[in-house]
């Protein structure tokens, strides 16, 4: 993870992620439940970790750290690169 920008992101909670999601998915996305496809943990992904720079945001899971899925911005527009994630169920 640490290869796809430089420097130090902040962590904090899932919720940080709901703007970067919003504008993806086009609608509140910290209250869709997540399973982890490396240790089967289900939670929002408001319970995610949360690393976030000016880049994007990367969702780790909270039971084991592994990323979940990846939000990039860059010049050419947005991409979503999907980690652990095993399941996503909306609400």
């Amino acid at each position: 993870m640490s290869g796809i920008h430089p420097g130090r992101r902040a962590r904090v909670d899932g919720n940080a992620a709901g703007g970067r999601l919003w504008e993806l998915f086009g609608r509140d996305m910290t209250t869709a439940r997540a399973q982890c496809g490396q240790c089967d943990r289900v939670a929002e992904l408001a319970d995610a970790i949360a690393e976030v720079d000016d880049a994007g945001v990367i969702l780790l899971c909270r039971g084991c750290s592994r990323m979940l899925l990846t939000c990039l911005r860059s010049g050419d527009g947005e991409q979503l690169v999907i980690g652990a994630l095993a399941r996503l169920e909306l609400r």
